[in-house]
């Protein structure tokens, strides 16, 4: 019997173990993979979660990760602006960050079962079965924080797939590590046709190049060389670093990314992180949404656990307190990625911007949130 089952090792999962471990819960969590292992997602992490980060033991001075301070964003014929970001960022590579998690939360004594894929979820009196394809287990309570898109999604019969038809549904990302000439203390948007890219370094003098295309382009250029050939690089700045020395074999490729709206409580289960919800990538928040929401649900699962909140409840100020942080920055996300990757509406976009650098800091400050 464990007291919080948590099925996700993402930022979400692994920083919300740490804080039950922390909290004196006996933690189980369930992560599909085996760390070390890279995703495919950006790696900038706004300052607003560096404080919790280094609460729990993440140093990013001794690991010496570029801070962020500056923007460039270009459309897709090469017109761009500059600008600060208003609160900047840290570089940090998933591979590093999920493994530091990991071990962080190992030597709190969280339970970290890998190669574990939860296949059901069975709510019963007061306690939780959750079944893989190893074992069955039994906890407390559960949270769902397994990521964009899930075989328990399908499982769960979210609402939010069959309702999924519109462009902003259906994205396939693309992300590799390079070697090459980049100020460290800046990130890059570079916008093309159906998408846009996102560049930023990381630890070790790598640069993250990550990017994301729609279904509808990618199809008809039938594959990834094609479409940096006929489509990316029509954008000089990313003409410029496709030509950079790649760190991998081959990319990490995912397709299927839905930007649709999810419930915050699914079958009565809380989730947290991409399960739910997806800011647009271009917005660079989506990793500090994931661990803002577990520092907002850990201490309504101790309450729930220390019987001070029955479960509808907890999930009711859960669900409260998420939207009251998230609802804003989600809308704004879904506005700009309805904008972007359109060649005439971004070239007039940052035409317009680059004469109010007002509006530009409106809308990073629409996109981010206080420090937690």
């Amino acid at each position: 019997m464990y007291d919080v089952c948590i099925i996700g090792g993402g930022l979400g999962g692994l920083s919300l173990s740490i804080q039950m471990a922390d909290l004196g819960w006996n933690v189980l969590l369930l992560e599909k993979k085996e760390y070390p292992f890279h995703r495919v997602c950006g790696e900038y992490v706004a300052a607003e979660s560096w404080d919790f980060l280094r609460r729990i033991g993440i140093d990013d001075n001794a690991l010496q990760l570029p801070k962020i301070t500056d923007l460039l964003v270009s459309a897709p014929n090469g017109e761009y602006l500059e600008s600060d970001l208003t609160s900047g960022g840290i570089g940090i590579s998933r591979h590093l960050l999920d493994d530091s998690l990991y071990k962080i939360a190992l030597q709190k004594g969280v339970t970290v079962l890998t190669k574990t894929t939860a296949q059901s979820i069975l709510e019963i009196y007061q306690y939780w079965e959750i079944t893989t394809q190893k074992e069955t287990y039994i906890a407390r309570s559960v949270v769902g924080a397994f990521g964009k898109r899930s075989n328990l999604d399908h499982r769960l019969n979210r609402s939010y797939i069959d309702n999924s038809k519109s462009r902003l549904n259906h994205f396939v990302a693309v992300k590799y590590h390079l070697k090459g000439d980049f100020d460290a203390h800046k990130i890059e948007l570079h916008n093309f046709e159906g998408g846009y890219c996102g560049l930023s370094k990381v630890e070790n003098d790598i640069l993250c190049m990550c990017y994301m295309v729609s279904g509808k382009v990618f199809y008809r250029e039938g594959n990834i060389e094609n479409l940096e050939k006929n489509v990316l690089q029509k954008n000089p700045f990313l003409k410029k670093y496709l030509q950079y020395t790649r760190l991998w074999k081959k990319p990490l490729s995912i397709a299927q990314i839905d930007f649709s709206k999810k419930d915050i409580i699914e079958k009565n289960i809380p989730m947290i992180g991409d399960a739910s919800g997806l800011i647009a990538p271009l917005c660079g928040n989506g990793m500090s949404m994931s661990i803002h929401a577990s520092v907002i649900i850990a201490p309504l699962l101790h309450q729930y656990l220390n019987d001070e909140l029955i479960w509808s409840e907890m999930n009711d100020e859960y669900a409260r307190q998420w939207k009251h942080h998230f609802k804003t920055r989600l809308k704004a996300g879904r506005l700009l990625q309805q904008s972007f990757g359109k060649n005439f509406i971004t070239n007039i976009i940052l035409q317009l911007l680059k004469g109010s650098n007002k509006t530009t800091q409106k809308i990073i400050e629409a996109t981010h949130g206080a420090t937690f």
